[in-house]
Formats: structure tokens, sequence, C-alpha cells
């Protein structure tokens, strides 16, 4: 399958320099361009551009602050800058790699440079972004590994405590796996986890959910934004679709089909008060959840609310 062209983002308030670069990309790139520091940064975060053309002389706000403004953001912090700019001094171009550009381009701009650092730095930014998603995903099903998982988990709760907001955690753990395994062959094991991480990107619909595959046949999906009712209702729709798609396991202790057990961890907003919680915290009521969704005889989920009162937290079971 083609790649398609990287997104070029060109910020300047000169428009007749907007127009020489982008008749100059066009043919090779998609061009995205903005006049003030505003308008740049909005495109930076919608468009996701390869590399940003900043100009450092512009009225609203300098490059050097806009930069800065850049990898000041998460969102935006990995985007390259390459600065365009009659400012040709060593200091002013030292300044600029100082605050995290990538290369530097002097006006009046020679054309050949410029289409040949656009080139090296698109490149280099999309290998970057590939070698890290090969670094965070699971090979065998594709789903996020236990490294982007922890990753995740962290950013979610930080972002909660900051926000005084709900999150939720599932654990899933795919019932009697081990016969299965010893049964039907590690190949159709293999085959079965596929089909499992399938099953549970078909129920985990929004783009801010994380599937994770946490090791063997246990899963994990972190829910930000996400109350008692809804984790709830995600974890009864998962249990649901694994009983309508039945997929056979003749070995399995209550079924003669694949089920699996959710342990659901829950931090509810209403109980947030002015204490935080870590991580660690909100896994290990899951994982007590799970513990008791097997001990209930498998095939269901069980919901613990983490309750953070203490420095150690307290729970509350549901």
């Amino acid at each position: 399958m083609p790649q398609t062209p990287a997104r070029v983002l060109i910020i300047d308030d000169d428009v007749s320099t907007i127009r020489l670069m982008a008749d100059a990309l066009s043919s090779d790139y998609e061009v995205v361009i903005a006049t003030q520091a505003e308008e740049g940064f909005v495109q930076a975060l919608h468009s996701s551009p390869d590399l940003i053309l900043l100009d450092v002389v512009m009225p609203d706000m300098n490059g050097f602050d806009f930069c800065r403004k850049l990898k000041a953001d998460a969102r935006t912090q990995p985007i390259p800058v390459i600065f365009v700019s009659a400012l040709d001094t060593v200091s002013e171009q030292a300044r600029g790699f100082e605050l995290g550009c990538v290369d530097y381009i002097t006006k009046p701009i020679a054309f050949p440079i410029l289409l040949a650092r656009v080139k090296t730095h698109t490149r280099l930014y999309r290998q970057t972004l590939q070698l890290e998603s090969l670094a965070a995903t699971d090979p065998l099903t594709g789903l996020a590994n236990r490294r982007k998982f922890d990753e995740c988990i962290q950013h979610e709760v930080a972002r909660a405590n900051r926000k005084r907001c709900s999150i939720a955690l599932l654990i899933i753990d795919i019932d009697d796996f081990k016969p299965f395994n010893d049964h039907y062959g590690h190949g159709k094991g293999d085959d079965c986890l596929v089909r499992v991480a399938r099953l549970l990107r078909k129920c985990v619909g929004r783009a801010t959910d994380t599937v994770s595959r946490l090791g063997g046949e246990e899963f994990g999906v972190v829910l930000p934004d996400t109350d008692v009712e809804g984790a709830i209702s995600l974890a009864n729709e998962i249990i649901t679709l694994f009983n309508e798609e039945k997929i056979p396991h003749h070995y399995a202790t209550q079924h003669d089909y694949l089920t699996v057990s959710i342990g659901v961890g829950i931090l509810d907003d209403s109980k947030l008060g002015e204490a935080s919680i870590d991580p660690r915290s909100l896994i290990d009521v899951a994982d007590e959840a799970l513990y008791q969704a097997k001990e209930n005889g498998r095939n269901c989920s069980k919901m613990q609310v983490l309750q953070p009162l203490s420095p150690t937290g307290i729970v509350s079971n549901l």
C-alpha cells in the first residue's frame, strides 16, 4: 500500500513566502498554512503535521517563543520544527537548536536546500513514529503491549488526579486457556488470542480508550472519563459478545465454548475528594475484582470501587 504524502505545516506572516514554499512542496507533500502563531498552534494540534516550517519574525509571537510553546505541550512536542528566517547569525541559529528545532534555513530560501531538508526530516520523523509504534505493540495481537499499558495507566491516572475525573480499568482473563492450549495446540492458542483481541477492539469504540495485551491470556482496557455505569455496561457487553460468538472450547470447565472473566476497577470522581491515587491501587482493585469473578464461576464480571480516603485507599465491593 503506497504511503500517504507527509504533511508540512508552514507558519509565516509573509504570504508571498508561504506561496513560494507551498508551490515548491505541494507536488510531493500535503501543505497546511497559517499566517499567525495562534492559528499555527491550532493547525499543529488538529492537522498532525510531520514537519513544521516556522518563521522567526512574526507580529503576534516570535518563532522562538512559539517553538517553546510547541515543545512544552505533549501533543506537539515530537513534531520536528525547521526555522526559516532572514536572521542568519550564529547566535540566532544556536538559539533555535537550543529550543529544540531540527534544522535552520536562512532567507532568501534556496529551494533545493529546502526540499532536501524537508525530505530528510519528514522521513526521519515517520521512521521514528514507526519504531515507537512497534515498540508499543504486541506482535501477535496488534494491541498495545504491557509497556504501552503501563505508560497509559500512569498518564490517565495522573490526569484523573489533576482533573478530578473518573477512570475505569478492566482486566480481562480468558477462562480455562491452559487446557485450550494443551488440547488444541499452541498454534490454535495464538489464533484464539488474535480473535479475542479482535472482539475486544469491536467492543471498545472510543479513541481515548486503550486495549492492551498484558501477557499470556490477560488483557487490560483503560477507560478515561468513565463512571461506574459506563464500565459495567462495557464489561457486560464483552461478556455477552463472547457468549454469542461461542468460540469452541470443549475442554472448558463451565461451557463448551470460550468465555472470559472481567475484573473492573473504578475511581469514581465523587469519591476522590482532595486525595490522589496511584496506578498500582487501581490495578490492585481490578485484580481483586477479577479474582472474585473467577471464584464466582467465571464468565462474569465483578467490580470494586476505589475510594482513596486514606493513603492506602479504602475499597468498596459492588
